[in-house]
């Protein structure tokens, strides 16, 4: 958190330091300043000026600053300091800073009806859930067409469950069973939500990914690290590579399906992400073995 003083305003106040820190009205005008920072309606300076206004004042006093000059020039002088929303990547671009995996949206309330979506960390996420979300993430990212961000939206957003309804299970997860065909008519409802809504989900959606990347957890005690699933076999290693294709593939579903580890398709597609996640791991882990005692078999020879 920023802690913001202005003396002689007699102002003090803490604001959040990136996009993880805020709570959920922040986070959602935040993201639609980043969505319009992305399309390239404003710059990254405008989006900090506008930021400080959502975050550190009232809607009154946001009115206020339009006309009052100190007022604005305190805002501007405010605004630097959310350069912390950024942070340079490997190639040198400035970026969003994406470190949370906490829900801050996890439910939207309409008039009538409300949908919920997933809880932290993804827990209570099926792995065909998973798959058709990352097609739609890749889809918005290669074409930035707004279609692919009300689909990923709708592909976890649901209402909630019925206690009496034929599927229903006594999970934690509050939200109806997953149904693939009803995804583009809640995307087309979807588009009603501030886009700070659907952009903010995006931005959670592809923090989490970027998690996973790096992310270790604890399973009956150890601690295993999911990196292994991104990494590639030493170049100059003889055995052949493991046939489960990488993280996030489609085709993933039908591997998995194969083992029969999980049941059929449909199976595999309701197992929950993160045991197929760890079993993901257990099968890496295992190539990797087998690799390491091919070349202490070599060495020994």
């Amino acid at each position: 958190m920023h802690t913001i003083e202005i003396p002689e305003a007699d102002f003090k106040m803490h604001i959040p330091a990136d996009l993880s820190e805020c709570n959920s009205n922040q986070y959602i005008n935040i993201s639609g300043l980043l969505y319009q920072l992305n399309i390239g309606e404003i710059d990254q300076e405008t989006f900090q000026i506008q930021a400080v206004k959502f975050l550190a004042l009232g809607k009154k006093e946001r009115e206020e600053a339009e006309t009052d000059a100190k007022k604005h020039q305190n805002i501007y002088q405010i605004a630097d300091c959310l350069d912390s929303f950024f942070e340079q990547n490997k190639e040198g671009k400035t970026v969003v800073k994406q470190y949370f995996i906490h829900n801050p949206i996890d439910i939207i309330r309409g008039n009538f009806l409300s949908y919920y979506g997933p809880s932290n960390e993804f827990n209570n996420v099926s792995f065909g859930e998973y798959v058709d979300a990352l097609s739609y993430l890749y889809d918005y990212i290669e074409t930035q067409d707004n279609e692919f961000l009300y689909l990923l939206f709708a592909t976890f957003y649901r209402r909630k469950k019925r206690h009496f309804s034929p599927n229903y299970s006594f999970s934690s997860d509050k939200r109806a069973p997953y149904n693939t065909d009803k995804v583009p008519i809640l995307a087309n409802r979807f588009k009603k939500q501030h886009i700070g809504i659907i952009y903010g989900f995006f931005l959670l959606f592809t923090s989490f990914n970027k998690y996973l990347q790096t992310a270790k957890i604890f399973v009956q005690g150890k601690e295993i690290d999911l990196a292994i699933l991104y990494k590639d076999f030493p170049a100059d290693a003889k055995q052949k590579e493991s046939n489960i294709p990488g993280l996030g593939m489609k085709s993933l579903l039908y591997s998995i399906a194969e083992s029969g580890v999980f049941g059929t398709l449909q199976e595999v597609r309701k197992a929950s992400l993160w045991e197929i996640l760890i079993r993901l791991y257990d099968l890496r882990k295992r190539d990797f073995d087998a690799l390491a005692n091919q070349r202490k078999q070599e060495t020994n020879a």
